[in-house]
């Protein structure tokens, strides 16, 4: 396994990025704790010179099980366990509402997750399915907060689009360290899962809308120009092969090609367009499978496929 991902568990299909230990049958949040190897505490302690003297206003995050610090971090920051954060998952997948799918560790334990299928599958045509996930990540590090989000899963190609959850009002579901993680921030928390089941709804509705938008190869080329942030206006020059200008970088010549030939492309709609630029992120656009997860989800590529959604959906 590769180092970043430290531990995970896993049920049913084996996971886009190919990581993981395969559990068998139904389980609960709490056993699924335990299988993913994220059974462990994070405990905030001071920091301290040489001469055992405390450094005021400083704090090391350090793991139970193996010592390992995570972070420094001062004195505002309040510590919320692994297994308190997944409970947020308990009352669902008791009701049947919701199964959880993953759940691990990224970066030595830095950043823990858990993902949930929430059962709101659907079919777009041909044999393109997708699945719908809630998603609840908790980082160990200094100026990082929980956040929940809204995932889908087409399945033919795994390629995931984690999309900020958002309220009437208000923004994603996201909590920094500087609060506590009970009473009103759990039911906010809990409220989130109703977000997500409207959310895919929502989602069905764009993704069929962007089956329907046709698409050429030039509003391919102008359309991963502008997502790139490249000039388009050089790339389309009369007499001009796009492929040979210093201004088509490596990015856009691959978003060009998977448009084509990634499985079951859809290279002349919008929805062909999206899915290209999801498979990109999730398997093509970092060396390693466990940075290519970190980023899908939560880091620069997942920013990326949320960018492309809105551009299409604006078009």
């Amino acid at each position: 396994m590769t180092a970043n991902v430290e531990t995970m568990a896993y049920r049913n299909e084996v996971p886009w990025h190919g990581l993981g230990n395969s559990v068998a049958g139904f389980m609960k949040v709490s056993d699924m704790v335990t299988a993913a190897g994220i059974d462990w505490r994070v405990n905030k302690e001071p920091m301290l010179l040489a001469d055992h003297t405390a450094v005021p206003g400083f704090f090391a995050l350090r793991r139970s099980d193996n010592g390992k610090v995570l972070d420094v971090v001062g004195s505002r920051y309040h510590v919320t366990q692994n297994k308190d954060a997944m409970e947020f998952f308990t009352e669902f997948v008791e009701a049947g509402d919701a199964e959880m799918e993953t759940m691990g560790s990224l970066r030595e334990g830095r950043y823990v997750w858990g993902l949930a299928n929430l059962g709101a599958t659907f079919k777009m045509r041909g044999n393109d399915v997708v699945k719908n996930y809630l998603l609840l990540g908790l980082p160990h590090e200094h100026g990082k907060g929980i956040i929940g989000k809204y995932v889908s899963t087409r399945v033919v190609c795994s390629n995931t689009l984690a999309i900020a959850l958002k309220e009437t009002g208000s923004l994603e579901f996201r909590m920094t360290h500087r609060r506590l993680f009970d009473g009103p921030m759990i039911q906010r928390a809990k409220e989130t899962l109703g977000i997500a089941r409207e959310h895919a709804k929502k989602f069905e509705a764009n993704a069929r809308t962007l089956q329907k938008k046709s698409a050429t190869p030039q509003d391919a080329l102008e359309f991963f120009a502008d997502l790139c942030g490249l000039d388009k206006a050089k790339l389309i020059m009369p007499d001009c092969d796009w492929r040979d200008t210093k201004e088509c970088n490596r990015t856009l010549k691959t978003l060009m090609d998977v448009n084509e030939r990634a499985p079951d492309a859809q290279p002349t709609n919008a929805w062909g367009l999206l899915n290209a630029v999801t498979y990109y992120a999730d398997h093509l656009a970092s060396r390693t499978p466990d940075k290519r997860l970190t980023n899908a989800w939560f880091g620069k590529t997942a920013r990326m496929k949320e960018t492309a959604l809105e551009m299409l959906l604006s078009a």
